[in-house]
C-alpha cells in the first residue's frame, strides 16, 4: 500500500468509524446510508477545509495500491460528489448575497437579459442578451450543454418572473411599507464541460 498523507488517514479513519457504528449504519437502507454519509462529512469538515477533503478522496481514489475495499471505496465516491456539492452551494450562496444590487436590477430590467453565473467567465456573473447567451452556451452541435426545449423553459420562466415584479411593483406603489417579492432567472454553468447546464429561479425582495 502507498504511504497516505495525514489527510488520506483522517478521511480512511472517519469513514471506518461510522461504517462500523451500528447505530448510523443501516446496510442497504438508502435513508440510513444517507446519514452515514451526512456524519461522516460532518465530522471531516471540523477538522479539515473542504478542498483538503476533497484532494485526499481524489488521491485515494485515483490511486490503484491502497487496498480499499468495495464498500470504502463506494463511500469515497459518494464523499466526494458531497463535498463537491456543499462547495458548489456555498459558492453560489456567496454570490447570490455580494452580487444582490445587480439581481435586483436584473429583475427590474423587462426580461431582455438574462443572468449567467459561470465560474470560467471573469466576472463570473454577467447579464447576457438573448442572442449572446445562445451563441456563447449553443444549444445545439457537439458543444451542446442544453437543448432548445430548455433554452425555451428559460425564457419563459424569466417572462414570468418579469410578470411577477410587474405585479410587486404595483403592490409597493400602492403600500410603500411593504416588502412584496418579485423574481429573476440564473443560468447555471458547472464547472464539469461535460454536465448540463442548470436554471435557477431567484426571489428578490423589494421596497424596504
Amino acid at each position: 500500500m502507498a504511504a497516505l498523507s495525514p489527510e488520506q488517514m483522517l478521511v480512511l479513519a472517519a469513514i471506518e468509524r461510522f461504517l462500523d457504528d451500528p447505530e448510523l449504519f443501516a446496510g442497504d437502507d438508502p435513508d440510513g446510508g444517507g446519514d452515514v454519509l451526512d456524519a461522516i462529512v460532518q465530522a471531516l469538515t471540523t477538522v479539515l477545509p473542504a478542498e483538503h477533503i476533497e484532494q485526499a478522496v481524489t488521491g485515494l481514489l485515483a490511486d490503484d495500491d491502497t487496498g480499499l475495499d468495495d464498500d470504502t471505496q463506494l463511500v469515497l465516491e459518494a464523499l466526494l460528489g458531497a463535498i463537491e456539492r456543499d462547495d458548489g452551494e456555498v459558492a453560489l450562496e456567496d454570490l447570490l448575497t455580494r452580487q444582490a444590487p445587480l439581481i435586483e436590477a436584473n429583475a427590474l430590467e423587462g426580461g431582455q437579459l438574462v443572468l449567467v453565473w459561470d465560474p470560467g467567465q471573469r466576472p463570473p456573473l454577467q447579464e447576457l442578451e438573448i442572442l449572446e447567451l445562445v451563441e456563447r452556451y449553443p444549444c445545439r452541435g457537439d458543444a451542446a450543454r442544453w437543448t432548445c426545449e430548455d433554452f425555451v423553459v428559460l425564457l419563459e420562466a424569466r417572462r414570468q418572473n418579469w410578470r411577477r415584479t410587474v405585479v410587486a411593483l404595483e403592490v409597493l406603489q400602492q403600500r410603500p411599507e411593504s416588502t412584496p417579492t418579485g423574481g429573476t432567472v440564473l443560468l447555471l454553468v458547472p464547472p464539469d464541460p461535460r454536465a448540463p447546464l442548470e436554471q435557477l429561479e431567484l426571489a428578490v425582495t423589494l421596497g424596504a
